[in-house]
């Protein structure tokens, strides 16, 4: 079953190994290997938020990694960043794995309302995926990719101006 590991100073190396294929690289990150990209983002405070680095474990191995920015101070939004399966490990239902443990992160984290994320627009593939867990296109941002959202269920989101009785 898979496992979102958040990355420390003991196990960030068990996540280099993860790469993307040739064709798949420049949808997902600039460079490889991906975690770098994560951990340069987490040490910089890209978007002056706070960077949560994952690994994706399963059975004990890394298959991926991830990064969530925790943009709830201006949004009520977890951002999703550099998912990537290593390519030895697609099309194994780690991704949806991933982003169902996500969603399920933000649904615990309080004042989180959404999960967005951007992709490019020619990952057909993660498109779909995207859409198969119930993220909406939204627009695109000023890189040219696609904006997608995931609404919380209102009932797992408290409702700050509701009273209780």
């Amino acid at each position: 079953m898979l496992s979102l590991e958040r990355v420390t100073r003991e196990n960030w190396r068990q996540g280099l190994p993860v790469r993307a294929s040739d064709e798949q690289a420049p949808l997902v990150a600039d460079f490889q290997p991906v975690l770098l990209v994560i951990l340069a983002k987490v040490a910089v405070r890209v978007g002056a938020v706070d960077w949560w680095p994952f690994l994706l474990r399963n059975d004990g191995s890394t298959v991926g990694v991830v990064a969530v920015a925790d943009h709830r101070e201006q949004h009520n939004t977890l951002m999703i960043f550099h998912l990537l399966i290593h390519e030895r490990e697609q099309r194994r239902g780690y991704g949806r794995a991933a982003l169902i443990q996500i969603i399920e992160l933000a649904q615990r984290t309080d004042g989180c309302h959404r999960v967005a994320l951007s992709v490019n627009p020619r990952n057909h593939a993660a498109i779909r995926l995207y859409e198969s867990v119930g993220f909406e296109e939204t627009g695109t941002n000023d890189d040219g990719e696609l904006q997608m959202v995931r609404q919380l269920r209102t009932q797992d989101v408290p409702d700050p101006g509701r009273t209780s009785s």
